[in-house]
């Protein structure tokens, strides 16, 4: 038997509002999920940006503390390089040195090649003290004033024995000059008596050369005079100055043949160094020297000079750029690039380009030392190729391993040494082709050894007058003490108004 259903008369109704709420519900599911979907692309959007812009800050964070920490890095070896820095890898004095190294007998910087010599003196060489025979000589040729002593002595040769003692006297003198009027005279008073009382140029003599080339203070000059004189003669620093006046005007013309001695020679040496807001620059070879002061570097101060642009010959420094205006030819110190490749090699382990570069320099120079002394004077075509060509493998090998050094700082320096070398190669290997050619200017580096000296002790000049007179009168007595000439009797010849050095 069947079941009846009853349905209730709105029951359509209600399904269909059922179905209607249903699909609202979908409905607004479905924006609520659109919604969310959207929500969540924008959140994601907003902390991917967020998490790449922290990231660029990050990164240049890091960048810039990897600048800082490489700029530490340079800074670090830069100090290193500095306080490692003395004669031996430098252009520094070895005066600067604070650790001198434990003397080896030989450093290759200064061009010195260990021997089997003693130190000292050595077997054969002809002593400098004095003995008898030229004592006795300069007793024949009447240069010494004789006074005979006579002793009693019981000696064990049972015969006379005459020794030699050797002593100096000083006696003050004064001159007096009297000038008799003669009304038809047409001779004046000499310039030179311009007070009642003057100076001899005996004492302007030993002034200029005690202290100038002596270095001796304007106060310990005169209290030297003072002492000597017995406290007859006591000198101003004002007239002391007056004396160094006086030489440097006596001395122009002297002077001027100095510089046309410098001209005529094939090879000049130059060099400068600072006192206090003065530089000096000499222009030497190895009879003559003449110093120039000037208060600021750079061409205008040399054309002032007048030398190097008058000059046609070859000109040897340290690799003063400025020099390459000047002269037919340039050569360039090798001991001061030997320095150079000095600091490079104790620096830089992975490198060894430099320490064969300086070996190829410095051998090249003791195998013309050893020609030289066997009187020959000129490498062969071949040994010439030979060398040229090792320095340009020596360059290409130094391209390569410039690429591999971690310090930057060191990295630079290599790099900059290694084009100097490209660049002035022919300036470098001069010294293959030419024999004449020196190798360093150690010459203009012993000229100037007196003004660092005067620095030291007696500090720089006042002005440009005080500047002038002391060149010109060390010039004088630096060319005197070369040619073995005494400066002593030099001074005195030009204050006698005589013209020196002419050719």
């Amino acid at each position: 038997m069947s079941k009846t259903i009853t349905v209730p008369i709105d029951f359509y109704k209600q399904f269909e509002d059922v179905t209607n709420k249903l699909d609202t519900l979908i409905r607004e599911n479905q924006r609520m999920r659109y919604s969310h979907e959207d929500e969540i692309k924008k959140l994601r959007y907003e902390l991917t940006k967020e998490l790449n812009d922290r990231q660029n800050e990050l990164k240049l964070i890091i960048e810039e503390k990897n600048e800082i920490i490489q700029k530490l890095l340079n800074e670090i070896d830069r100090l290193k390089n500095k306080n490692n820095k003395n004669s031996t890898n430098s252009s520094m004095p070895s005066s600067t040195d604070m650790f001198k190294p434990k003397k080896s007998g030989a450093n290759l910087y200064n061009s010195r090649k260990k021997t089997t010599k003693k130190i000292g003196g050595q077997k054969g060489h002809k002593g400098y003290g004095l003995t008898r025979e030229k004592v006795e000589k300069l007793i024949k040729e009447n240069k010494l004033e004789t006074r005979i002593l006579y002793h009693q002595s019981n000696n064990k040769s049972k015969k006379d024995v005459i020794k030699y003692r050797l002593g100096i006297e000083i006696n003050a003198y004064v001159e007096k000059h009297i000038f008799k009027h003669v009304s038809n005279s047409k001779n004046k008073i000499p310039n030179e008596f311009y007070t009642d009382v003057t100076y001899d140029n005996s004492i302007k003599s030993l002034s200029i050369e005690l202290g100038v080339y002596n270095v001796i203070s304007y106060n310990r000059l005169s209290d030297f005079f003072k002492v000597i004189s017995k406290g007859l003669i006591t000198i101003s620093n004002g007239t002391l100055v007056n004396f160094l006046k006086e030489f440097s005007k006596k001395a122009t013309n002297t002077i001027n043949n100095l510089k046309y001695n410098l001209l005529n020679e094939e090879i000049m040496y130059t060099d400068e160094t600072s006192n206090n807001k003065w530089y000096i620059r000499n222009y030497s070879n190895p009879n003559t020297v003449v110093y120039m002061s000037y208060n600021r570097r750079g061409h205008k101060q040399i054309e002032v000079h007048d030398i190097l642009t008058k000059y046609i010959g070859g000109l040897m420094h340290d690799h003063d750029t400025t020099m390459y205006k000047y002269g037919q030819s340039n050569y360039e110190c090798l001991i001061h690039l030997g320095r150079y490749f000095e600091e490079l090699i104790q620096n830089i382990p992975e490198i060894t380009w430099a320490k064969e570069m300086k070996k190829l320099l410095f051998e090249t120079y003791y195998q013309r030392k050893e020609l030289i002394s066997q009187n020959i004077h000129e490498f062969t075509t071949n040994q010439i190729q030979t060398i040229e060509q090792r320095y340009d493998e020596l360059l290409l090998l130094a391209k390569t391993e410039n690429k591999n050094i971690s310090s930057s700082f060191y990295k630079e320096k290599s790099i900059k040494l290694m084009k100097r070398c490209k660049k002035y190669k022919e300036n470098h290997l001069a010294y293959i082709h030419n024999f004449n050619v020196p190798f360093d200017n150690n010459l203009s580096e012993r000229d100037l050894r007196i003004i660092k000296i005067k620095s030291k002790i007696s500090g720089g000049f006042r002005n440009e007058t005080g500047a002038k007179t002391y060149c010109d009168a060390i010039s004088i007595i630096k060319t005197a003490i070369k040619r073995k000439i005494n400066p002593y009797e030099t001074i005195s010849s030009i204050f006698n108004c005589k013209e020196l050095f002419a050719c």
